[in-house]
């Protein structure tokens, strides 16, 4: 036992010091990085865009570029990572995530930008994608232990997938805070319709949404204001034929649109609301 202890202990011992030696070379021919040893001798045939250095612990690995993409090679230049991450450390990070064991690789995930396409996807810890980069901006998946969502961005407009890369708040929403807000109430499973917010469909007409995306008042308005006040006297200015009123939850008018100006029916939903 103790045999064996010793030529394992020696064999890491070996692999450590024999990434040291290894460094980063140019070659002037090809174009391309690859790897040498202490005498200048190619270990690793230049093949790469970009390279660095060789970390110094016994799972020796190096960041190396392709095309404009970073992945990671062992010391015999296999990929352990795919070269699909814009930066070289977001590749060492997924590496040493498949590491820390316990745990499918796709429980974790990593937002990425695709040099390539410019667009945001999610990567697991061998840096295969997950869910395709396809978004114009996402954010990292919550870090709740269930219903975790990410906030997406495509064609300025925001909603909500999960880390299955479902969608589960459509993207209809007008800014990030709004699809923010809508993410947590899916996650915690609240009534559909505690909260409407503003949005415009294809033609820029405004209505209202629940926080799954769906129309909950029908869009016919030139412009929507969010809603104001509490869950049973809420209402929201609205513009209608050139006018200003106030609707309220379930799309009824409480203010008729008669001002033309926007101050005049906030102010009248204000003394709606008191009355209340």
């Amino acid at each position: 036992m103790k045999k064996i202890y010793f030529l394992f202990l020696f064999g890491a011992m070996f692999m450590t010091v024999s990434a040291q030696k290894m460094k980063p070379l140019f070659d002037q021919f090809s174009d391309k990085w690859g790897y040498v040893n202490n005498k200048n001798m190619w270990v690793i045939s230049p093949a790469f865009d970009g390279a660095g250095n060789f970390s110094d612990d016994k799972n020796a690995i190096a960041p190396v570029k392709k095309g404009k993409c970073w992945g990671a090679i062992d010391t015999k230049g296999k990929f352990v990572v795919e070269p699909i991450f814009e930066f070289s450390n977001q590749a060492i990070e997924a590496y040493y995530q498949q590491l820390s064991g316990g745990t499918s690789v796709n429980e974790w995930v990593l937002l990425v930008k695709d040099p390539e396409t410019e667009k945001y996807g999610f990567a697991n810890s061998k840096g295969n994608w997950v869910i395709k980069p396809q978004y114009d901006y996402a954010t990292d998946f919550t870090d709740y232990t269930y219903k975790r969502y990410s906030v997406i961005r495509k064609d300025d407009k925001w909603g909500c997938i999960s880390d299955k890369g479902e969608l589960v708040v459509k993207i209809v929403f007008e800014t990030q805070d709004q699809a923010t807000d809508a993410g947590y109430q899916w996650h915690k499973n609240e009534p559909i319709g505690v909260w409407l917010y503003p949005a415009r469909n294809n033609d820029g007409i405004w209505g209202y949404v629940n926080y799954r995306g769906e129309w909950a008042i029908k869009p016919i308005y030139e412009y929507a204001q969010e809603f104001v006040g509490d869950r049973y006297n809420r209402c929201a200015v609205v513009k209608i034929d050139g006018s200003w009123g106030c609707v309220n939850d379930r799309g009824k008018y409480v203010v008729d649109p008669k001002f033309p100006f926007a101050g005049q029916a906030v102010r009248a939903g204000f003394d709606w609301r008191k009355s209340k």
